[in-house]
């Protein structure tokens, strides 16, 4: 099935406007310091994503074509639009309105867009544009979900063919004046690219493109599920393409980036093409093309955006979400470790003393299928006194399965776990970090081989790999896990007491054992374990 959004042949070098553009980059880049651009959000958009979303958002440009560029730094994607112009026979008239309130910016976004017009017009083109040295949410988006009279001084913020951004990325407060414009739209504390893509997506006319780069986080979550709901009742997605690599594509980014190409309603589209890559290699991307029914889910309601990059990821995909329960319905539950650490201060030990501590467990002490106290270093607390005043914060001894919450920049595994037992330890109570997660029981204690089973699922390349799929965040929600379906307590048993019968527990042998119980076909056994995710265990 052949994409409406296909991408043309790749040129075989950077267009000449583009390619000037990243040298007056370079001299801003020069001119200022990076934690000064990271604090305002800028993240430069490199060459070939440019090119790309160029290709997306102008496939077949009509006569008049009026092209809006939010948050549009030193001009590199209006310049990659123009380049594509530049190859087209038949003469286009282009209407360019950009956004940029940075004063620092200004002057190299005016050069790029000088030139961009007179090499269209040397070409037979005609090209107007239109800087707005204004904030694109407090002026213009206020404009557009704001009174009717107010929106009547802002005529051209309408009927936009297509919207083309890389918008910036820092979090927005609830007390804040982005927020009080937004409200209508995105609820909580999310980030300013989501208000930047609702109020793109407002300015569209019937059928016009939005393509954009962000991170990976608005796919799912409580913080941006308002958002996805309002979106998609007014845009329908059309083209995704993920960065799986968190460095080689950006640096300074800890989410998955993600393209999105899609368009104003009018005409709901059915399929959604998708692909992938680590870094900037997007010439020989093979695209995957998905019901649109596989790729937003909105079965629990909250409008997931599930991103499965090929058929093997389709294949892990159905094989989870036809195991008959969910997380919840079997009685399990998940949280998150009680005891913040800059906050109970007062508790914290750097060693055992006496009956009234307990073990203190954080991120450090869980390795895959280990969980290990006291560390053999002493530079974190690793015990916690138990008082009166303490106990809001302590568990009861039991069978756990602890979960990482975070998982590092280019850590090849999302889901960590461990195990912890109550035979190995001697106190009546444990404390558990925040950046732990701890699976339990709602009434009763996890059997030893419940225990091992589950951590042996969460270790497991098949799950991984899913959660990567629903997933792009370093973090791993409570909320993800609780949604997730699963196998039944008597098949996870059967996993956990193979595992407790290894006389070494051997990350390939688990994640053979894993496949087999479960019934798992032998195709998805094969690319799971020549991915080889569990090698490190």
């Amino acid at each position: 099935m052949k994409n409406a959004l296909a991408v043309e042949p790749p040129q075989t070098a950077t267009g000449p406007l583009l390619a000037h553009c990243l040298r007056l980059q370079i001299d801003y880049a020069r001119l200022t310091l990076s934690d000064q651009r990271k604090r305002k959000g800028q993240f430069f958009t490199p060459p070939a994503v440019c090119e790309f979303m160029a290709d997306l958002s102008s496939a077949n440009p009509p006569a008049t074509f009026r092209l809006l560029d939010p948050g549009a730094g030193v001009g590199a994607l209006s310049a990659a639009v123009c380049d594509r112009f530049l190859r087209l026979r038949a003469p286009r008239s282009l209407e360019i309105h950009l956004f940029e309130n940075d004063p620092e910016v200004l002057p190299f976004l005016r050069k790029t867009i000088e030139l961009c017009a007179r090499e269209l017009k040397a070409r037979g083109h005609s090209m107007t544009y239109e800087i707005h040295a204004k904030d694109f949410i407090l002026d213009a988006a206020a404009a557009v979900f704001g009174a009717p009279s107010l929106f009547a001084d802002f005529p051209y913020l309408s009927d936009f063919d297509a919207v083309i951004m890389n918008p910036p990325y820092f979090k927005v407060t609830k007390a804040s004046a982005y927020a009080r414009v937004m409200e209508d739209v995105v609820h909580g504390q999310p980030n300013i690219y989501a208000f930047f893509l609702a109020a793109a997506a407002q300015m569209l006319k019937p059928g016009g493109d939005l393509v954009a780069i962000t991170p990976r986080s608005f796919c799912n979550g409580l913080y941006f599920r308002g958002f996805r709901h309002w979106f998609f009742e007014r845009m329908a997605l059309d083209r995704l393409h993920l960065f799986e690599s968190r460095s080689e594509a950006f640096q300074d980014v800890l989410q998955e980036s993600l393209i999105t190409a899609s368009h104003r309603l009018g005409q709901t589209s059915s399929t959604v093409t998708i692909s992938s890559s680590r870094g900037l290699d997007l010439h020989a991307v093979e695209n995957t093309v998905l019901p649109t029914a596989k790729v937003i889910d909105d079965s629990s309601g909250h409008a997931n955006i599930r991103i499965p990059a090929n058929a093997a990821d389709l294949a892990i995909s159905d094989v989870v979400e036809s195991w008959p329960h969910r997380f919840r319905e079997l009685g399990l539950r998940i949280s998150t470790g009680p005891v913040v650490m800059f906050r109970a201060t007062e508790f914290l030990l750097t060693e055992p003393n006496g009956k009234g501590t307990a073990p203190l467990l954080s991120v450090f002490n869980v390795k895959p299928f280990q969980t290990e106290w006291p560390l053999p270093y002493k530079k974190h607390p690793s015990a916690f006194k138990v008082c009166p005043d303490s106990q809001s914060l302590l568990l009861p001894t039991q069978n756990y399965v602890l979960l990482r919450r975070f998982s590092a920049k280019e850590e090849r595994r999302r889901l960590t776990a461990s195990f912890l037992l109550a035979s190995e330890i001697s106190q009546p109570f444990v404390a558990l970090e925040n950046h732990l997660n701890y699976v339990y029981h709602s009434d009763r204690e996890l059997t030893l081989d419940e225990t091992y089973g589950l951590t042996a699922l969460f270790n497991s390349a098949l799950l991984d790999r899913y959660f990567r799929i629903i997933s792009g965040n370093t973090q791993v929600n409570a909320t993800e896990i609780r949604s997730m379906n699963f196998p039944s307590l008597r098949e996870t048993a059967d996993i956990g007491r193979r595992v407790r019968n290894m006389a070494v527990i051997d990350g390939s042998d688990v994640e053979l054992i894993v496949l087999e119980a479960l019934g798992i076909d032998e195709d998805i056994s094969a690319h799971l374990i020549d991915g080889t995710l569990f090698s490190h265990i």
